[in-house]
């Protein structure tokens, strides 16, 4: 049985709708934390946190592969159930509404809602079909990096750092927990990605560098 305390805690994360986005898809199967991040457009270092939460009060736990990539799996699945019930008539002096109440109802006739939830079901599709291809070129994009990474970059974990500073500045530990690489591998790859101009380090976070535009002198 759990505890009044215990059952605020799990209420607290169900009530986040990126922490139930990320338990829908981890009853699918195992995830890291990219890959989380890509399905989900969540900045990598949110993921992180989300799950560190969730690993707190045991719903996901974590197992790494050989190449000590950490996969997150659902150790605690739990649905809410709401249960309704009548509620005793009130009072006649507490119910009576008044007349410009009445008339907002009466305005809003039955098949006028289902014209509504047509348009907004429409409206969801359409932003479902621009998602899909906004996701597409998103693939594309990474796709390219790591293709045109193997001809200026060292190795393709540079390639990955970079990808995982696209969203937000992260501490070495953050990437190495994103990625799912040994901490020693990233924080040689941070130098090297340093050293060639593509990242920079501020109070212990690594960030993109982001090239300035040259400003267009007009003759």
């Amino acid at each position: 049985m759990f505890e009044q305390e215990h059952i605020a805690q799990l209420l607290d994360i169900l009530g986040n709708r990126n922490r139930r986005r990320i338990i829908e898809l981890l009853r699918y199967k195992p995830c890291f934390v990219t890959e989380i991040s890509d399905r989900l457009l969540l900045n990598p270092k949110a993921v992180i946190e989300h799950l560190a939460l969730m690993q707190k009060e045991d719903v996901v736990s974590f197992y790494q592969d050989e190449k000590r990539r950490k996969y997150y799996y659902l150790i605690q699945d739990f649905r809410l159930s709401v249960e309704m019930q009548p509620k005793e008539e009130p009072s006649k002096a507490a119910s009576v509404a008044s007349e410009d109440d009445k008339e907002v109802e009466q305005a809003l006739p039955l098949t006028d809602k289902i014209v509504q939830i047509r348009s907004l079901l429409d409206a969801r599709e359409k932003l479902i079909e621009h998602l899909e291809a906004v996701e597409h070129d998103i693939d594309s994009k990474m796709e390219e990096i790591m293709a045109g990474g193997r001809g200026v970059l060292n190795n393709n974990l540079e390639a990955e750092i970079l990808l995982s500073l696209i969203y937000a500045p992260l501490t070495p530990f953050e990437i190495a927990d994103s990625i799912g690489r040994g901490i020693p591998d990233v924080t040689a790859a941070l130098r090297s990605l340093v050293s060639q101009g593509y990242l920079e380090s501020n109070s212990g976070r690594y960030s993109l560098v982001v090239p300035k535009k040259q400003a267009v002198k007009v003759q």
